[in-house]
């Protein structure tokens, strides 16, 4: 922000001028962040269809990943214990075997 030497104001309506300009140039500045922000954060709206068959098939997959990685840590780590067992078994067997 530039900054300025200090003005000498000789009547209320000096001071009023400057307030209504540094007004303005807040409103300005304000406006100019507004549009920059929306700009950086928000994606524009695209309604064609292959958009939205492309945003389906996208959500779908990610879906879809996300549940065959909780099934697979599922049965790693807290269910199919039976399953494991018998692999367990299975294997000393196959060791005792030797």
């Amino acid at each position: 922000m530039p900054t300025s030497s200090p003005n000498t104001y000789k009547s209320l309506d000096d001071i009023r001028a400057r307030k209504a300009e540094l007004n303005a140039q807040l409103q300005d500045s304000n406006t100019l962040m507004k549009t920059q922000w929306n700009t950086l954060f928000h994606k524009p709206k695209s309604n064609a269809p292959s958009k939205r068959v492309t945003t389906f098939m996208t959500t779908g997959a990610t879906l879809f990943d996300g549940i065959l990685l909780a099934w697979k840590l599922y049965n790693r780590f807290g269910g199919g214990k039976s399953r494991k067992a018998t692999r367990r078994k299975s294997l000393m067997a196959r060791i005792l075997q030797w």
